[in-house]
């Protein structure tokens, strides 16, 4: 049957392309993942999976991966004098790390008789390759005025499952994923005057942000020097301009959009993206339709189906981030006129 079948080769081992290679084995299809790292490997990431659906994981042949992640209930706001607002979360979110998601999806990948290719960076000149999926994640700027850090922290008291710390030019969340760490991951703006080593960095910006208060109760954790990353040179929402250059590419996960992370939705997305595409690079590989057709089918409906949560997640960026909007966004909160379950409906629709 498969020497009938055009192969997918899919650019980028991460959640988007291994859910994807899954889904396209388990329906017969050969498959091959390209990517540049290995596993298991800590990546910047809330590792907070909030909206994705069973239909989704379905359709990935991935029904019960989230069966062992932590089920988070409650969340917590903060600015770093005092707790602004406290709710139960209007759905549980599931909290696993990366290190152990991406080497669960690879092994269940290899499992259902794909071809996995590790450390190997695949060449932007190949993305034109008909049945090639681009799912490598960030495309890489020249420029940001944003830097996304991360670290996992042993040991740390929460105050709910979820903490968010707001401060001047950055907040932080900070979420239970397996085994009892906690996942702390934020987004701040570049300060270049900031030199610390990689377990400092993410202290150092709390400091500068004005979240010295945090800063205390993370230095009293045992912080995973492994997992301390930072990344850069990216910008948050769609990715590709609005009229494609390239309409006969796909892209998926982070090479389509970036949400911002206070919305705990960037690894549901992924999974989501993958979805969408399982069916038409179906009727591709079976010959049904084209490379073009198939790609602009993929890309209108992830067009669709984002752009709601997208054009939310831009509107509400600058209330997380400081000055007179951050501060009505405390003062909704401290007299409970915060529509918190609209909001998280709306980020995840």
């Amino acid at each position: 049957m498969t020497d009938e079948l055009d192969p997918i080769t899919i650019a980028g081992g991460g959640l988007a392309g291994l859910s994807l290679g899954i889904g396209l084995r388990s329906r017969g299809f050969p498959v091959s993942v390209i990517e540049s790292g290995n596993y298991p490997r800590h990546r910047v990431c809330g590792e907070f999976i909030s909206g994705v659906t069973p239909a989704d994981l379905e359709k990935l042949a991935v029904p019960d991966l989230l069966n062992d992640a932590v089920a988070n209930r409650t969340t917590s706001w903060h600015t770093d004098s005092h707790c602004f607002f406290e709710s139960e979360l209007p759905s549980p979110a599931m909290g696993i790390s990366r290190f152990a998601l991406d080497q669960i999806l690879a092994d269940q990948f290899l499992s259902a008789g794909g071809k996995l290719q590790t450390g190997t960076r695949f060449l932007l000149s190949e993305s034109k390759t008909e049945g090639t999926v681009l799912a490598i994640g960030r495309p890489r700027r020249t420029h940001s005025n944003w830097i996304g850090l991360k670290a996992h922290l042993r040991n740390f008291e929460f105050h709910s499952d979820l903490e968010m710390h707001l401060g001047n030019g950055g907040y932080l969340g900070i979420s239970r994923v397996e085994n009892g760490i906690a996942n702390a991951c934020g987004l701040f703006k570049v300060q270049k005057s900031i030199k610390a080593s990689k377990t400092e960095l993410l202290l150092a910006y709390l400091e500068k942000s004005g979240l010295s208060k945090l800063a205390k109760r993370i230095r009293i954790t045992e912080i995973v020097p492994e997992s301390c990353l930072g990344v850069n040179a990216f910008e948050l929402g769609h990715q590709l301009p609005k009229t494609p250059t390239e309409p006969d590419q796909m892209m998926l996960g982070d090479q389509f959009a970036i949400i911002g992370p206070f919305t705990g939705n960037g690894m549901s997305m992924a999974f989501q993206s993958a979805a969408v595409a399982v069916d038409p690079l179906v009727a591709y590989a079976k010959k049904e339709i084209g490379w073009a057709e198939c790609c602009l089918e993929v890309n209108d409906e992830l067009a669709t189906k984002f752009r709601k949560r997208l054009g939310m997640s831009r509107l509400l960026h600058p209330f997380l981030t400081g000055g007179a909007q951050q501060k009505l966004l405390v003062m909704l909160g401290e007299n409970n006129l915060l529509p918190f379950s609209l909001l998280f409906r709306h980020l995840r629709t």
